[in-house]
């Protein structure tokens, strides 16, 4: 018998190139495509290692690109784009990996006839060997590009420096930063001070987040089954920027909440630790990512309403009973957490926050008669685009003669005239915009 029933191992390198041009090429998003890959990987180890190459990549593409098109005498036909990305893969290993030079060549030129392109293998070794020489000469050449050096396309690098003239700079860099593992405490089953004992019990170091009162930082991130107690709810994952949600809904016991667009379900349950006895309604449109909200609602034990539908059509789900509070975390560009995912520098468009704004403003349209007289709505976004921010709210204000704006107390990042903006980086947290409304009786 011969060994034929034998797999043969997958290249790390040639799946990373797929998962890159998946993304670049086909806009499709890295959460949805690199689970797949990685199954296809031989073991754990492997697995980690494709992820931090495509992640690697993904977010410096930019300027890997850059690099390419100086070491390529000519450029490559967009039928052989996967070379390029498999260049691009080669090319972050060795400016940016611990990995042996050798084996980063000779593997990414092996890859090549995974493609069934064996031709390529004398052009990619070159293209490789080139940086190696030349690397001296070509790092200075990115630092006067300034895509290739903010490793961002040109429009998001204008729109970032005209919404923040001060700050641009250190939004940028903070999205090419990798993000911090963060966790928030189930409070409603253990205090923060026990569960940190409990990680370092298990040699975990943690930190508190400070402004929040559940939010804690791992020093490195790891699996979240290996987390104490996660699979019986003891905590969530979640980034302490968007912890500030539910406390500004200033909960008491009984309210009646909705929770609108509320898929994955972290503010749910966020709402239900905080405040056990609520009746929380949680709608989101797509039904599966209201599956979501329901298996971390059980991992948790809470529980909540969970609904399917489009929360623009309230006749379709509404029970014509009031809300005390709503919770609104609209669809948004990302843009305040895109280093966390680094494919959404890629996938966003300029003319795409002009239509979230729109949406943005229909959702908040919909749910205001929902709100009791003198209820509170807290509008949430992870962008730091004021025309999805600030600019919604302007409007909506001058639209809505009931609605007054209410004080945000978040003790990290910066009050606007209309609202808070955390600005990603800002205490090592992501980017978020928050604003409160009340409703006058």
């Amino acid at each position: 018998m011969g060994n034929s029933s034998m797999q043969p191992i997958p290249n790390t390198r040639a799946l990373a190139a797929q998962v890159i041009q998946a993304v670049l090429t086909e806009g499709r998003s890295l959460t949805h495509v690199l689970p797949d890959f990685k199954n296809k990987c031989k073991n754990m180890q492997d697995a980690a290692f494709l992820q931090a190459m495509v992640y690697g990549v993904i977010r410096w593409y930019p300027r890997l690109a850059f690099l390419c098109h100086q070491l390529l005498k000519k450029p490559l036909k967009q039928k052989d784009c996967d070379l390029q990305y498999l260049i691009t893969v080669g090319l972050f290993q060795l400016s940016d990996m611990h990995v042996a030079p050798h084996a980063v060549i000779s593997e990414t030129v092996e890859a090549a006839r995974v493609f069934n392109k064996p031709w390529a293998t004398g052009l990619i070794n070159g293209v490789l060997r080139s940086y190696q020489r030349q690397r001296e000469t070509l790092d200075p050449l990115v630092l006067k590009n300034e895509i290739a050096c903010y490793a961002h396309p040109k429009w998001l690098i204008e729109s970032i420096r005209t919404a923040w003239p001060q700050h641009w700079k250190d939004i940028l860099e903070a999205n090419n930063a990798a993000p911090p593992f963060s966790c928030r405490v189930n409070l409603s089953q253990i205090t923060r001070a026990d569960y940190l004992q409990q990680l370092m019990e298990n040699d975990l170091l943690a930190e508190p987040i400070l402004a929040t009162s559940a939010g804690i930082t791992l020093k490195t991130a790891i699996d979240v089954m290996k987390l104490p107690g996660f699979s019986t709810g003891l905590c969530s994952v979640q980034d302490g920027g968007a912890q500030f949600a539910v406390p500004l809904l200033e909960l008491a016991p009984r309210l009646r909440v909705l929770d609108a667009c509320a898929a994955p379900g972290g503010k749910t349950a966020h709402l239900l630790e905080m405040e056990p006895t609520l009746a929380v309604t949680a709608v989101d449109i797509q039904a599966e990512r209201t599956q979501r909200i329901t298996e971390n609602l059980s991992r948790l034990q809470l529980r909540a309403k969970v609904i399917t539908a489009d929360i623009n059509e309230p006749a379709a789900w509404w029970d014509g009973q009031a809300y005390d509070r709503i919770l609104l975390d609209t669809p948004c560009s990302a843009s305040g957490v895109i280093r966390r995912h680094p494919d959404i520098k890629y996938l966003r468009k300029l003319s795409d926050i002009t239509k979230l704004a729109q949406q943005q403003l229909q959702l908040l349209q919909s749910v205001w008669p929902l709100l009791k007289p003198e209820g509170l709505l807290v509008y949430v976004t992870c962008s730091i685009f004021p025309a999805e921010n600030s600019e919604v709210i302007q409007k909506f204000l001058t639209q809505q003669t009931d609605a007054s704006l209410s004080t945000c107390s978040i003790p990290i990042g910066l009050p606007q005239t209309l609202g808070h903006q955390i600005l990603p980086g800002q205490e090592s947290l992501d980017g978020f915009y928050y604003a409160c409304l009340r409703k006058s009786s």
